[in-house]
């Protein structure tokens, strides 16, 4: 089976990249750094408005305004998580490697990009997941690939997941995201 996803058509794969492999892999850690950031956030708007009132001179209106800019951009981070790292990926992203085809074979998928060719056993798969836009094939925690549904039919949905659940040794975890 070849399957074939553009990721400059769809700008969103990697907002649920994020969003299901901070799932699958790195729940708490996650909680943990929204947690800080909206801390965060929330302290540096109280500094910032509190300099405001208090202030005297004009350095101390400075150090208002960073820090009211400083809180207002960690609270909007903690917010706002995934499609924060989605856009920070996408900027890093090389702007030749759009499309990605895959390839399963009988012993291993092989990936293929304008840049390079790589043949991956299934049993190198650490995790295999599938939410409502995506399939994510983990080799590591941060390391995977990521298939659009919206590049397969009904019937190649179908085909796919009987293929994910036969070939790969970990079982396919759905999540609703």
């Amino acid at each position: 089976m070849t399957i074939t996803t553009n990721y400059q058509k769809n700008k969103a794969l990697m907002t649920d990249f994020h969003h299901v492999a901070a799932l699958a892999t790195r729940r708490k850690r996650v909680i943990r750094e929204r947690i800080f950031f909206g801390v965060l956030g929330v302290l540096g708007l109280l500094c910032g408005i509190l300099l405001f009132f208090v202030g005297e001179d004009v350095s101390e209106y400075a150090m208002a305004v960073l820090g009211t800019l400083a809180g207002v951009h960690f609270f909007v981070r903690s917010l706002f998580y995934y499609q924060y790292l989605s856009f920070f990926t996408r900027r890093r992203m090389i702007k030749e490697m759009d499309t990605i085809t895959y390839t399963f074979e009988d012993e291993y998928v092989s990936v293929d990009t304008s840049l390079e060719h790589c043949e991956n056993p299934y049993r190198a798969f650490q995790g295999i997941y599938e939410s409502r836009h995506i399939f994510l094939l983990m080799l590591t925690n941060r390391v995977g690939y990521v298939i659009a549904k919206e590049d397969l039919s009904e019937q190649e949905l179908v085909q796919f997941r009987a293929l994910l659940e036969v070939r790969f040794d970990v079982p396919l975890i759905y999540y609703d995201v």
